[in-house]
């Protein structure tokens, strides 16, 4: 089954413009959804779950419109946004009894190891805790009503390195069943560079990669060499090249690239994180950086 399909989604603010002429993910995987801050995530997770009004586009969840039956298929979506909206003068176990008035699914036992877990003072107002603490007790929340589609938006965000590391070996175990998918909006890489499936790249409201994580090494590499052997590299294998005085270092497309390899040159597999960031960072130039100090 088809978890979510995006198509010809588009959505425009004054100074922004998010344009997805499509976007797939079959239930049971993981997409990491990778942007820098205000590529274009944040209204793209809002457009998916109509809290933002696109101008054009369908969003289809589990094959369906969404907005064709927004409460059924609410009760299958785990949501965590990066900023929770919970009520200032609440307390977590008052929060709990509205999930669980509106989620037949909800599970009291879980929410309550999660709560454990997380250190979470359920008699606390929210007033009272910290921005992580806040943003654990969101991601207890979703876990709890046992959804089969989580959607993530900065999740770990304010989290420390210990609450994170909780979280993705939780989000690991999530789906471990083939049913559950995962919608992981980040731009933390380290966070999906182990748990993703797929990797989608946006940047300037427009995607610019999708793909299995799988092919980002099958398919792609990183060549490195003197920087007056650079002119060697084939233009149409390479991607992003950054040139200094000594080296250079170009993310190369594999098949372009084999028959032209020069002694002297290194190839490496690249990480989810170097294609990353070479990828979204190919037109800018080394001394534009360098220019501030």
């Amino acid at each position: 089954m088809i978890a979510l399909r995006v198509e010809n989604l588009v959505k425009t603010y004054k100074d922004f413009r998010l344009e997805i002429p499509e976007l797939t993910l079959e239930s049971g995987y993981i997409m990491g959804l990778l942007g820098r801050n205000g590529a274009g995530k944040t209204t793209l997770i809002k457009c998916i779950l109509d809290l933002a009004k696109k101008e054009s586009g369908q969003v289809f969840i589990f094959e369906k419109l969404f907005d064709s039956d927004e409460i059924e298929t609410k009760q299958r979506l785990g949501i965590v946004m990066e900023t929770p909206v919970l009520p200032a003068n609440y307390k977590p176990k008052e929060i709990k009894q509205i999930f669980l008035a509106f989620y037949k699914t909800w599970d009291e036992k879980l929410f309550k190891k999660l709560c454990d877990l997380f250190e979470i003072d359920q008699n606390k107002k929210i007033l009272q805790l910290s921005k992580g603490t806040i943003m654990k007790l969101s991601i207890a929340l979703a876990l709890s009503t046992k959804p089969d589609f989580l959607i993530l938006d900065e999740p770990t965000s304010g989290l420390d390195p210990v609450a994170r590391n909780q979280f993705i070996e939780i989000l690991q175990s999530f789906v471990q069943s083939e049913e559950k998918t995962v919608f992981y909006s980040t731009h933390i890489v380290s966070d999906i560079e182990n748990v993703a499936d797929f990797v989608t790249i946006i940047d300037g409201g427009k995607i610019i990669f999708s793909a299995s994580r799988e092919s980002i090494e099958e398919e792609f590499c990183i060549v490195k060499g003197p920087a007056k052997e650079a002119d060697k590299v084939p233009a149409r294998a390479v991607l992003s090249m950054k040139k200094g005085s000594f080296s250079f270092e170009a993310l190369c497309k594999k098949k372009e690239i084999e028959r032209f390899l020069q002694p002297g040159f290194v190839v490496e597999k690249p990480s989810i994180e170097k294609f990353y960031v070479m990828l979204v960072r190919k037109d800018e130039k080394d001394d534009k950086v360098l220019e501030i100090l």
